[in-house]
């Protein structure tokens, strides 16, 4: 298209002739849609996007699964961390990535893992999988509510359940309903393997599909039922929760590491036992008196960092970030330390991890899920997630312990 022609439509688009997200069906071209509506922007705020319309993202792809009125992409620093993962499903040494605007942050993360590395490497395991949604049902009485959980919970209801769930999706395998009440409200708590999807539509879909004919199978039971709400937030999906804490939602993953006296004396200014009294008083002191439903120093930082490198959903660190730390000085001055991680929720296939430079980190972890049907890569990813949360948490306790925290931020170049 002319470039006399791409000026006509962006006055057009000024004049409120046409909507920006029209711009695609007009042009029949993703590339240029997205920049016809970056030119639009420029036109009207006067500023010119250089750096946002430098990018390797095939928006022919990207406009269909990832993002709406695109208009270019943004740039965030990726940082390396080598860990080296005692787990199940990652075993051996690993570059691990984070991307992020945070100084210090990778650094920290670096000095952490060199610790755990030369201590023998972290330990991970997962402790169980499932990605849930809840629906919300009106069955109009307590007492109808009382005969439908009788239902869901009998082996008969358990079995047309995922019978249903099986049909609306066969790479999903049903692995139980919880089903909680407050009277003509009932909830259904659907928690499903997703294989290497983290699979949160997939199980939506499923779950629906299932209420609608077990709403069927009530009335023929004489309980009329209807499907309030396809999610109703009893999941919890994006939202802190204690029901995700503990019954676990995603991966549930702990990672663990006897820090030997040698190597905190190498990379840390304080000792084991120090560490440990500041974990209490930080972490579980401080954290309950702030009504916390978390006790960690900054998991959310790691968290967003690697969500961002390797494409997921970084809202979802809301749940992975009610996460627990350990720390405990043992008699030969090594220090125990551990993370638990109840609710993440990752995949290695599927939605961002189709994007260009997510798709290469994933590669380059050695835990790109295409061609997975068990999981095993979505797993290894979340052993190697856990470990790299463990170092950043190491290094920070061990920071604060040695009253290096303040010192390092002010290094930074403002």
């Amino acid at each position: 298209m002319e470039a006399k022609q791409i000026d006509e439509i962006v006055e057009k688009i000024i004049a409120g002739e046409i909507k920006p997200y029209k711009v695609d069906e007009l042009v029949q071209d993703a590339s240029l849609a997205v920049e016809i509506r970056r030119k639009y922007v420029e036109r009207i705020s006067h500023t010119q996007l250089e750096h946002v319309s430098k990018h390797s993202i095939d928006f022919s792809d990207a406009s269909k699964r990832n993002i709406e009125n695109a208009i270019g992409a943004v740039q965030v620093p990726v940082g390396l961390v080598e860990l080296k993962v005692n787990g199940e499903y990652a075993k051996g040494k690993y570059p691990f990535f984070l991307a992020t605007t945070e100084g210090k942050l990778v650094a920290g993360v670096n000095r952490g893992a060199s610790a755990i590395n030369k201590s023998g490497g972290s330990t991970a395991k997962i402790l169980s999988n499932g990605m849930t949604r809840s629906v919300a049902i009106d069955t109009g009485s307590l007492k109808n509510t009382a005969e439908a959980m009788r239902y869901v919970n009998s082996a008969e209801g358990i079995a047309m359940l995922r019978q249903a769930f099986a049909k609306s999706n066969s790479r999903l395998n049903l692995l139980n309903v919880d089903a909680f009440s407050t009277g003509r409200l009932l909830y259904l708590r659907y928690s499903a393997d997703t294989k290497a999807a983290m699979g949160m539509n997939m199980v939506t879909i499923a779950a629906t599909a299932t209420t609608k004919q077990l709403i069927e199978e009530l009335s023929k039971r004489g309980v009329n039922a209807k499907l309030v709400s396809e999610s109703g937030n009893m999941c919890a999906d994006k939202k802190p929760s204690a029901i995700n804490i503990i019954k676990g939602r995603g991966i549930s993953v702990v990672a663990e590491a006897v820090i030997t006296k040698e190597a905190l004396q190498e990379y840390f200014k304080a000792d084991a036992k120090t560490i440990e009294e500041l974990n209490y008083v930080k972490n579980y002191m401080g954290s309950s008196l702030a009504g916390s439903l978390a006790h960690n120093a900054h998991v959310a930082n790691i968290l967003a960092a690697a969500f961002i490198a390797y494409g997921q959903d970084v809202a979802q660190i809301v749940d992975g970030v009610n996460a627990f730390d350990d720390a405990k000085a043992l008699e030969d001055g090594s220090l125990y330390c551990s993370v638990y991680l109840p609710a993440l929720e990752i995949g290695t296939y599927g939605g961002g991890t189709h994007r260009e430079t997510a798709k290469e980190l994933l590669k380059a972890s050695g835990v790109y899920g295409e061609g997975d049907d068990e999981g095993r890569t979505k797993r290894a990813f979340a052993e190697l997630i856990a470990s790299a949360v463990l170092a950043g948490e190491l290094n920070l306790l061990a920071a604060e312990a040695g009253q290096e925290l303040a010192s390092a931020h002010a290094q930074l170049k403002k």
